[in-house]
């Protein structure tokens, strides 16, 4: 009767959020990333956040062709090496994998718009 008890007095902690495109997918990255295995750094989170935020017309069926990561190198002022040097880390993190000749963001990763839910639960487990 104890565990039935404690069931029914769980509380759900519920939070809903309006935001712009980029922080929308930052949003996104953070809450995804606590639950990988590996995770990206706040700058990797905020990279991939200003690549899937591009218009479709700069994606053009290859979210990280040569415009699109002109654009998020000029936003974020980064370096064209430095900008490689991240793409690299996130492919090792399973983050990125290539599809044929293009490098895409895992499906996983990319929220469903104009919004995304998630549930989590958690168990508290005294024998460990």
């Amino acid at each position: 009767m104890s565990s039935l008890k404690c069931i029914l007095s769980m509380k759900v902690i519920q939070k809903g959020f309006e935001l712009p495109k980029v922080e929308y997918y930052k949003a996104h990255m953070r809450i995804v990333n606590a639950i990988f295995p590996v995770n990206i750094t706040d700058k990797e989170i905020e990279i991939l956040a200003h690549f899937l935020s591009l218009p479709t017309e700069i994606i053009n069926g290859d979210v990280f062709n040569t415009f699109a990561r002109k654009k998020v190198i000029e936003t974020l002022g980064l370096t064209h090496g430095g900008m490689s040097n991240h793409i690299k880390n996130m492919k090792g993190k399973g983050y990125l994998k290539r599809e044929g000749d293009n490098l895409v963001i895992v499906p996983a990763l990319i929220p469903a718009t104009p919004s995304q839910g998630y549930n989590f639960k958690i168990v508290l487990n005294e024998q460990i």
